[in-house]
């Protein structure tokens, strides 16, 4: 007989995951970051400062986005030919699931910083850690965007992850840092401060240098509407704190286009019934509300592929298996 595990009697979620992730869960995290980083450095590249050569790959994710290229096409029958780029992203999501928003967005990455963030009950966090019926909003989402774009109204721009990611760096994060850096610098420059003979500005100047040559812009940038787009980013990253990755799972239309394409995976997720003791673990720490758990049907088309419920099931009841999608076990 398996005995039921009081969700009252496991420790905190926290102490568990950094206790219990996997190998594959950190390098999950490595890849993300690599990619989180890469598209800021990408996007430093569009910076006007002396050096800046604008164009050549800045453009590597939207050309890696299938949105982008569908509604570019719908819109105006046209694509970038290095939008083509795109067809392999479909392409390797149908076959291997939604892999894409839980190892390669950027954007998706910052929301996964976030989310393990949160604090709370697990209580809490079991209630709100399933699938929900309202995630089916980001296909309503999609559809709207692909209709205007059908019409020649292409305004995906708006909640396109990473056209909002971008969006918001460009209009509020960089110029708020480039603003913050130039009142710091010259503040320290005007005040001087140091012991003796020694300044403080003999190693803040070159830094300087070395930031205005490279990072910040040549003239500090204003924008219109920048006030509501912070306001609009900073509201998609706060929800992170009611929901584990709520853009992810209610709103972003590259997710539901992606989860439609990946929605019959040969990569599939499998539970052992005999071993698993129902603790609802491995719901908590699904970010994408999958239904990992086994008692309901696993969700593919809501999977992130994180592993996140493979590393912190106790009883290793979980695991990823290539299978021909449909068929029965015997």
């Amino acid at each position: 007989m398996v005995m039921q595990t009081s969700c009252n009697e496991l420790p905190s979620m926290s102490s568990m995951s950094a206790q219990r992730s996997s190998g594959i869960v950190w390098l999950r995290r490595g890849v993300q970051t690599g990619f989180l980083l890469l598209f800021l450095y990408l996007f430093l590249q569009t910076v006007y400062h002396p050096i800046n050569i604008v164009g050549g790959r800045a453009t590597f994710f939207f050309d890696l986005d299938p949105l982008v290229m569908m509604t570019a096409w719908l819109a105006v029958h046209a694509v970038v030919p290095a939008m083509m780029l795109s067809l392999v992203t479909l392409a390797v999501t149908a076959v291997f699931g939604r892999w894409f928003c839980g190892w390669v967005c950027p954007f998706g990455a910052l929301h996964n910083l976030l989310t393990g963030l949160r604090s709370g009950k697990l209580k809490t966090k079991l209630d709100s850690g399933g699938y929900s019926r309202w995630q089916r909003s980001k296909y309503y989402v999609l559809a709207f965007f692909l209709g205007g774009a059908l019409v020649g109204l292409n305004l995906v721009g708006w909640l396109d992850p990473f056209s909002f990611f971008y969006r918001s760096l460009a209009t509020v994060v960089f110029p708020m840092a480039n603003l913050a850096a130039q009142k710091f610098f010259g503040w320290i420059y005007q005040v001087n401060p140091g012991i003796g003979a020694v300044r403080v500005t003999a190693v803040t100047e070159p830094v300087y240098e070395v930031l205005r040559r490279y990072f910040l812009a040549v003239r500090q940038p204003h924008y219109f509407w920048s006030l509501f787009i912070g306001l609009l980013f900073g509201a998609m990253l706060a929800l992170n704190f009611l929901r584990a990755r709520f853009f992810c799972r209610y709103i972003c239309p590259l997710g539901a286009l992606l989860g439609i394409t990946g929605k019959n995976p040969t990569l599939r997720l499998v539970t052992d019934p005999s071993a698993c003791n129902d603790c609802r673990l491995c719901v908590v720490d699904c970010q994408g509300g999958a239904n990992p758990q086994g008692k309901a049907p696993w969700k593919p088309a809501e999977c992130f592929y994180c592993w996140n419920c493979h590393s912190s099931c106790p009883s290793e009841a979980i695991a990823f298996r290539f299978e021909v999608p449909g068929r029965k076990a015997p």
